[in-house]
């Protein structure tokens, strides 16, 4: 049966009527979207993690270890050289947070993708040593340290890539730069190795920019002692009394810091841009520590030097998911850091 217009014209209006009182019941609001329970260090805790193959020092302080944790040999192709991620824990540069065992449940995402993983600890700057320049040295004779164990464990300079966490990540960005170190700086070294690409998670390139976010995050001297600041000598000093007191063999930086014309110029990757590194910065929508624009305003740096970078956001996610295996945020980083390495 066909309807004719004047029909079709008298549903319409019918319709029309209708609707509006139809609405309501037809758009019930079943209440505001649940809002994102972010994770905490104690996710990073509770996550699986790998048991290192081989714990290597690199100097007296327990914190001066590398652990190296190997992959399945390739059945197919034994004696092929293995992919590199080194590791950098983050906890604010303070002894306060968790230190290596931070980064070996990344670890073991990392195995099951083939990659060797080489996660290094570093004196943090509240620890006797620690502060600058020595977690700066830390960080560079641990990566440094990689070169030694290539041959023997079939590992692949020429593919290592830089993984760090908030302020592990600054330390992956910074090591990314070491051949660019002002030629008078005591953390200069003549053959640094130079990792083929740097994912940060939760990154802070620009420390300058970032300083005075700094202690309010962490606590009170953090920069002054990450960066050597005269401000730093006070806090500094009863730290290196007591350890010496206890025995402890203190270096001289520890008592005091280096007088330099700009703490920053050796300390803060963006000032040694460009690198020639490729990196890529990952942040969560909702990280409220090393919030997403710290990522961005490095990245926009970093291309106008010439550089490589890339940025990317990691919806419903905080400072941890990013290096929380399981976790969609973390799945990014991870296909940043096979990317870097083809």
């Amino acid at each position: 049966m066909s309807i004719s217009w004047r029909q079709t014209l008298l549903l319409n209006a019918v319709a029309v009527i209708l609707l509006p009182l139809a609405a309501p019941a037809l758009a019930q609001p079943a209440g505001p979207p649940p809002l994102p329970r972010l994770m905490t260090p104690r996710s990073i805790a509770s996550a699986p993690a790998a048991t290192p193959d081989q714990v290597l020092g690199y100097g007296e302080a327990e914190v001066q270890k590398a652990e190296l944790f190997l992959p399945r040999p390739d059945p197919a192709n034994p004696d092929a050289l293995r992919p590199v991620v080194v590791t950098i824990h983050g906890g604010c540069w303070v002894a306060s947070t968790a230190g290596r065992e931070q980064m070996r449940a990344a670890a073991a995402s990392f195995l099951d993708k083939g990659f060797a993983v080489w996660n290094i600890g570093y004196r943090r700057v509240d620890e006797p040593g620690g502060g600058y320049p020595g977690t700066f040295q830390d960080v560079a004779k641990a990566l440094d340290l990689l070169r030694e164990q290539a041959e023997a464990n079939k590992l692949d300079l020429q593919r290592v890539i830089l993984f760090g966490h908030s302020a592990g990540a600054h330390l992956a960005l910074w090591a990314a730069g070491r051949a660019k170190l002002p030629a008078d700086s005591v953390l200069r070294s003549d053959t640094p190795l130079k990792p083929r690409g740097v994912v940060g998670v939760g990154s802070i390139g620009d420390l300058k920019w970032f300083a005075d976010q700094v202690d309010p995050i962490c606590a009170p001297g953090t920069l002054a002692k990450l960066v050597g600041l005269p401000a730093a000598a006070e806090a500094v000093a009863p730290a290196a009394a007591e350890a010496a007191a206890e025995g402890a063999t203190v270096p001289a930086e520890a008592a005091a810091p280096i007088p330099r014309a700009d703490p920053f110029a050796d300390t803060s990757p963006a000032a040694l841009l460009p690198t020639g590194v490729p990196i890529v910065l990952l942040h969560g929508v909702y990280d409220s520590v090393t919030y997403p624009y710290v990522g961005l305003q490095f990245a926009m740096a970093a291309r106008k030097a010439g550089d490589r970078a890339d940025i990317q956001i990691a919806p419903m996610a905080g400072h941890f998911e990013v290096v929380v295996p399981g976790t969609p945020a973390f799945a990014q980083a991870l296909a940043a850091v096979e990317r870097l390495a083809r």
